[in-house]
């Protein structure tokens, strides 16, 4: 009895171990492919993140002995430069796919606005009015722990 029970415990964890890995190799299949799509559909003027970081936009592609080479801009103002990256390197694209790449919230914080108006006459002047908005917002405590 405790040799089929330790067969049947061991046909479950090999089983278990198969699935494992299969899930694990179909989700980065996926993401592969999700990445290489990206990477085709960037064109000129797209402001992209490299995997260390650094942010910029795209300003030029070429070739060189197989490999595919993006040149980026990055920084602002006089503190402007110019790097080519591998291509495999751009792994996000700024404003693609806005919906799906924003962060996801789980809590809904509600605020109230009133919208009053204030007019004022005055008889030399023509009669003014300013649009007077307040935003009431939920307030979060501070714990301090000492």
């Amino acid at each position: 009895m405790g040799d089929k029970g330790s067969l049947i415990l061991m046909i479950v964890v090999v089983v278990l171990l198969i699935v494992m890995f299969a899930v694990s190799y179909v989700r980065k299949r996926k993401y592969n492919n999700e990445l290489s799509t990206m990477r085709e559909e960037l064109k000129i003027g797209d402001r992209v993140m490299i995997d260390t970081g650094v942010v910029g936009e795209l300003v030029d592609t070429y070739e060189e002995e197989g490999y595919k080479y993006y040149v980026l801009k990055s920084g602002k103002g006089n503190n402007v430069g110019y790097f080519a990256v591998h291509a495999n390197a751009v792994y996000y694209v700024f404003g693609k796919d806005k919906e799906k790449n924003a962060p996801k919230t789980d809590a809904k914080v509600e605020t109230k606005k009133e919208d009053t108006v204030e007019t004022t006459s005055n008889p030399e002047t023509e009669t003014q009015a300013s649009l007077v908005e307040e935003n009431t917002e939920p307030k979060l405590k501070k714990s301090s722990k000492k």
